[in-house]
């Protein structure tokens, strides 16, 4: 059967943007391997490590597989390699998101003061929000069967895209933008209160890595809203797995980069005094605190 140069074009599209997210990927990581290997793989292994490369070789791994199969060498014309290949991409998207979340949501946690509660109400949140995720992923492929389109012709997983799945994205831009504000709060309150010791340098990373990942979570969100609504039964449906996935990875990954490698800061006596004094304060309001509550407890 001909194909229309309407789809054909469409094809090249979405073609030209998966290899162009599978290629800033891959360009990504040989840029900064030197700094994986200096500033990962030789510190102790914490859950920011384990999401770190969690993410980067999985992704690595769910990139190449694409554009494998965005070149026609896996589906092989089988409906059920493109159905199960749909899931995998789906499953896969939200472990390369959501390892990029828990990354930003531990350093805004220490960012915060690493407080216990706040620590408990964003982690609830970001697994209510993974579980919805890998539930909708899984319901859409066990109760839908897509059929895709030319797969004879182009041997590839061309389907379509659930009416709802624009809220996934929509979910991830109100979690981000909630989080961009707090994280933002906390650093303008930091700079102004504690300047005498911390360095310039480090609220300075903060700030621009803060608001470098807000930007790109936001076109990653954007682009995957527009391809998952103008483009739900159209080869660019595509674009938000190809393409919006990898930019997503790549800001987060570099954001961890950036703050290992962020030289240190040798502390003068007087940066030291600053230190010892804004403790004393705290553990003084946190008795002033306990005493108030024991009291109440006991009238």
């Amino acid at each position: 059967m001909a194909l229309s140069p309407e789809f054909m074009q469409d094809l090249w599209v979405r073609k030209i943007l998966s290899t162009t997210g599978h290629t800033l990927l891959v360009y990504d990581y040989l840029l900064t391997l030197k700094d994986e290997v200096e500033y990962i793989w030789n510190r102790p292994w914490t859950i920011v490590k384990v999401m770190f490369l969690v993410n980067r070789y999985g992704n690595l791994v769910g990139q190449t597989s694409i554009r494998l199969e965005e070149a026609g060498l896996l589906s092989h014309g089988s409906q059920m390699f493109c159905n199960r290949f749909t899931f995998f991409t789906s499953c896969f998207m939200v472990l390369s998101t959501e390892s990029i979340h828990i990354i930003v949501l531990m350093r805004a946690w220490a960012i915060w003061g690493t407080q216990k509660r706040v620590a408990n109400i964003l982690i609830w949140s970001y697994v209510s929000y993974v579980l919805v995720l890998t539930g909708t992923a899984t319901y859409s492929m066990t109760t839908r069967h897509n059929q895709f389109l030319q797969l004879d012709v182009t041997h590839i997983c061309i389907g379509g895209t659930p009416s709802y799945a624009w809220l996934i994205s929509c979910g991830s831009f109100v979690l981000d933008t909630i989080l961009f504000v707090l994280t933002m709060r906390s650093l303008q309150i930091s700079s102004r209160e504690f300047q005498c010791l911390y360095p310039s340098d480090l609220l300075h990373v903060l700030v621009r890595d803060a608001i470098v990942f807000f930007i790109f979570s936001t076109l990653s969100n954007a682009l995957s809203t527009a391809s998952w609504t103008a483009y739900a039964h159209n080869p660019k449906h595509f674009i938000a797995k190809a393409f919006a996935t990898p930019l997503l990875s790549v800001a987060g990954q570099r954001l961890v980069l950036n703050l290992r490698g962020l030289k240190g800061r040798t502390y003068t006596t007087q940066d030291l005094s600053c230190e010892v004094d804004r403790q004393l304060e705290a553990f003084a309001a946190a008795d002033t605190s306990s005493r108030d509550d024991i009291g109440r407890s006991l009238v």
